[in-house]
């Protein structure tokens, strides 16, 4: 394993490699909230997911709401989340869906964090092709839900 020095202490990947951990990171937990406001879509029923419209009278005050269409579907990012269509005894049971690579904020924090002696350091899991083929992927997923 290789162990880089900084003025700090000992990392064990090098300043380029921080800067796409840091990136995906921001990435990642962009795709954690995302999925959260999916999940909040998800629990509720077809005819609850509507955009409401506050009806006002002459004086300002909230007088009712009207529908003004439903709610779209959050987007989710491929990337960061799996769908699974679950068969249970042979008769489909729904959709299953996880969010991977869930370990990006540990791993980003030990990169981060620099360590007093090169032998404490403890290597990354993913290497640093891994990590730009991924940043690839996230960057032309968020271009086309844009």
């Amino acid at each position: 394993m290789q162990v880089f020095q900084s003025r700090w202490g000992y990392h064990p990947c090098d300043y380029a490699t921080f800067r796409l951990l840091k990136k995906l990171n921001g990435y990642f937990e962009r795709a954690r909230r995302r999925f959260a406001a999916w999940k909040r879509w998800q629990r509720k029923l077809p005819r609850n997911r509507v955009i409401r419209r506050r009806i006002v009278d002459a004086r300002g005050r909230k007088i009712g709401s009207e529908v003004v269409g439903s709610r779209p579907e959050p987007m989710l990012c491929p990337v960061f989340v799996e769908r699974v269509n679950v068969v249970q005894r042979g008769v489909p049971a729904g959709e299953r869906v996880r969010l991977l690579f869930d370990d990006l904020p540990t791993v980003y924090r030990a990169a981060r964090t620099p360590r007093s002696k090169a032998q404490d350091v403890t290597p990354l899991p993913y290497s640093a092709e891994m990590l730009r083929g991924l940043l690839a992927q996230v960057e032309e997923c968020e271009r086309a839900q844009e």
